[in-house]
């Protein structure tokens, strides 16, 4: 349904969605051509390496993960921050990460880990974390990060090589396995070198005539020539290239008349086609767009009342009455603005004698609202800062979206998906 909907919107036309079945493509045909007994080989070596360097220690752990592209903008980062320590906030209230995960998270598995798997920022918060423990949001090359750690093990070998299996059954590069199957290939489809034509394009940098065959087609110096000039490299590797793209292209050809391949396909481009309209019409927005967001709130802020009242405003620590009294008046008259802004508005000698504290204040989070605004017990002023005051008012739940993002985005995106979704069925 929801990829039909996409194609309606010719969303299978877009050079993303081109690039990325291309992507999808070439990782199947690694897979179609994967060599389990070479793999087993290079995976007890590389197993026995890792113990013996970094230890048989492995992590179970779940994040909420938001990629960033390679050339992100600092405001785009700055956002996400905001958005990550909301979710942060929530997560240290209760929230469910799970369900945090769902709505906020590009990744969405549960895995394990060992070290020298991940970036080296993942890693250090990751093995820190004591087990059910959830760690701060955190930056790393790939994106920003929330990490809980959920089990952890011995690594066994069984368990390492079903995951070095995954690793090279998803990646594209050619290694000793790929090079195994390469071969396997080139026996079933016939291929035969020219082996004087190959050593003259070794001494020459070119040759005319076949190179090789295979699968009774003829491949020439010429053929070779026009595929060199769009890989800048030596001869050889040059050379290496060209036999490996020719004999991947033709089992891929092979495969095309392969009914489970094109099934895949087929499958895996619904797939990509309904997770792009999901993003278009759910997952952006509901992230996104601000008059959207408070509009949900605004028709729904019963919702996120809060079972006690919360105050909201700062707490002023001065040295004397008059300039708490002074600042509390630029800060009445600022209103929701951050200290930070209205402390550019004081004169040098005010702002040196004044501590504010900022922010929604639950009841027993800060001893001055307890006493002042909650009927609480008398607080001891701050060493030098005798005058404390209020300002500011108590909400029995939040007044701007913003308080509860986390939340409301969470509950816009279930609503933006009911919505859609029961438009596509009408549609039927």
């Amino acid at each position: 349904m929801m990829a039909r909907a996409a194609r309606a919107e010719g969303l299978d036309t877009t050079s993303a969605f081109q690039k990325s079945m291309e992507a999808y493509r070439a990782s199947l045909l690694a897979q179609y051509t994967f060599d389990e007994e070479a793999a087993g080989e290079e995976a007890r070596l590389v197993y026995d390496r890792l113990i013996r360097t970094q230890g048989d220690r492995q992590l179970q752990i779940r994040q909420v993960f938001h990629a960033f592209p390679q050339h992100v903008r600092q405001s785009e980062i700055y956002l996400w921050q905001q958005r990550m320590d909301s979710v942060s906030m929530a997560l240290e209230g209760g929230a469910d990460f799970q369900m945090m995960m769902s709505h906020y998270s590009d990744i969405q598995e549960t895995v394990w880990l060992t070290r020298s798997q991940q970036t080296e920022e993942l890693e250090q918060v990751a093995f820190s974390l004591q087990c059910g423990q959830i760690s701060q949001p955190f930056l790393s090359p790939q994106g920003i990060h929330i990490v809980q750690l959920i089990d952890e093990r011995q690594l066994s070998f069984d368990d390492f090589k079903a995951d070095y299996f995954r690793q090279i059954k998803s990646s594209n590069q050619t290694n000793t396995v790929t090079d195994r199957a390469l071969n396997r290939l080139k026996t079933i489809y016939g291929f035969a070198e020219n082996q004087q034509n190959v050593n003259l394009l070794y001494r020459n940098g070119k040759a005319d005539g076949v190179l090789f065959t295979l699968d009774g087609k003829s491949f020439t110096g010429a053929q070779f020539a026009q595929f060199a000039q769009a890989y800048p490299m030596g001869i050889r590797r040059q050379y290496a290239a060209f036999v490996t793209l020719c004999v991947m292209d033709c089992h891929a050809g092979h495969l095309a008349d392969s009914a489970e391949f094109q099934q895949e396909l087929t499958d895996a481009g619904d797939r990509l086609l309904a997770m792009e309209a999901y993003r278009i019409h759910v997952t952006e927005p509901s992230q996104t767009n601000e008059a959207g967001l408070a509009a949900y709130f605004s028709n729904h802020q019963k919702d996120y009342h809060w079972q006690k009242p919360r105050f909201k405003g700062a707490v002023i620590h001065a040295v004397n009455k008059k300039v708490a009294k002074k600042v509390r008046k630029v800060i009445k008259k600022a209103k929701d603005v951050e200290w930070e802004a209205i402390e550019r508005l004081l004169d040098d000698k005010s702002r040196s004698q004044v501590k504010v504290e900022q922010g929604m204040f639950e009841q027993g989070t800060n001893a001055f609202v307890d006493e002042m605004e909650f009927s609480g017990r008398k607080a001891e002023p701050l060493a030098g800062y005798p005058v404390v005051l209020t300002v500011g008012k108590k909400l029995n739940g939040p007044d701007d979206y913003r308080e509860v993002l986390a939340q409301v985005q969470s509950d816009y995106r279930q609503y933006l998906e009911n919505t859609w979704l029961e438009s596509l069925r009408k549609q039927k």
